[in-house]
């Protein structure tokens, strides 16, 4: 796992002006309920409703479902989202004006990760306007 890290965070930052150098994050495959409760939620039900694919908790630890599978592209997309978040908030950016921003940077480099690799785009071009809309600047 380690060496498919430490090449998206390569590409990282080839595709972004953020300084990927610096200590690795911490990678946990859990269940989702796992994912949810660090994620801040309980209900088994909402967990389910919310389908989080994984999660940074800010604290240098990426959580990804425990049938996450390196070969498979998808499951590299998921990755590589939460890694633009860590290298995001390794660069201070979690004091962006609005976390929409960083969200939807998130979303297009996890499609473009996907079209480099001949998948279609996956992200929603309706959420990307929504996470834009929370943002009044």
């Amino acid at each position: 796992m380690q060496d498919i890290v430490i090449l998206m965070l390569i590409w990282i930052g080839s595709q972004t002006p953020y300084d990927i150098h610096g200590s690795l994050p911490n990678i946990v495959l859990t269940e989702e309920n796992n994912i949810c409760k660090n994620y801040g939620i309980d209900n088994k039900g909402q967990c389910q409703a919310a389908a989080i694919k994984g999660f940074y908790n800010k604290r240098y630890t990426i959580y990804l479902p425990s049938h996450f599978d390196v070969a498979s592209i998808e499951d590299q997309g998921r990755l590589l989202h939460e890694l633009v978040h860590y290298v995001q908030w390794s660069n201070g950016k979690q004091n962006s004006s609005c976390l929409g921003h960083l969200e939807v940077q998130a979303y297009e480099l996890q499609d473009q990760w996907y079209s480099n690799h001949n998948l279609d785009r996956v992200t929603d071009p309706f959420k990307m306007v929504m996470l834009e809309a929370s943002c009044d600047d």
